[in-house]
Order: structure tokens, then sequence, then C-alpha cells
């Protein structure tokens, strides 16, 4: 059997062929950054205001918007939920109850002029 020549022995290395260097951040300090980054918003996650959901909570202030038609009704509503659970909702039908505090609930009802 033939022996391996020298650019064989530099192909097979020692560490099993993997490049140790090719797994590794470029930077010290984009390393550090990334784990700061992961580490503020796990920490974020776990300081995330709670909500209360016991059943003795008081019953949902009711908010009416009344206009004519063509006026932004709608377009209000939309902002409002947007503001408060930075969610956004592509057509409204009906009453809408939003969280606005820890204890307090917004349901917010559009109306026509009639």
């Amino acid at each position: 059997k033939k022996e391996p020549g020298s650019k064989q022995l530099k192909k097979v290395r020692k560490d099993g062929g993997k490049n140790a260097k090719a797994f590794t951040y470029k930077s010290a300090i984009r390393a550090a950054r990334a784990t700061r980054r992961t580490a503020d918003v796990q920490s974020k996650k776990l300081h995330l205001p709670s909500v209360d959901r016991s059943p003795l909570e008081p019953p949902p202030v009711c908010v009416a918007v009344v206009g004519p038609p063509k006026v932004g009704k709608s377009s209000l509503i939309a902002g409002l939920i947007k503001n408060f659970t930075r969610q956004s909702v592509s057509n409204i039908t009906g009453p809408v109850t939003v969280v606005s505090g820890k204890k307090r609930r917004l349901t917010l009802i559009e109306c026509g002029n009639d």
C-alpha cells in the first residue's frame, strides 16, 4: 500500500477534518454584542407587564365613536387598537374590547349618525 504524500497529510487534519475557525465569530466585539442583545431580549420578555385576569374585573368602559359617513371613524378605532395592542386590524365589525391597563378594558363601538 502506498503512503500518502505531503499534500494529503495537510488535507487530513488532526481535529477530525473540521476547520475550527470556520464556526466562530470574526470579531470578539461582534460576539459580545450578539450575546448582550440576546440577554436583553430574554430579560425584556421577563419584565412584560402582567395582566390580572381575575374574574373580579370591572366591566369595560364603553366608547362610542359617532359621526357621519367617510369621516374616519374606522381609522380612529384602528389607530386606537394599534396603539394598545401593537397589532393592525384590517376590518372592524362589531364592538372591539381592548385591554388598556392591568385592570382596565375599553370597548370601542362604531356608530353612525342615526
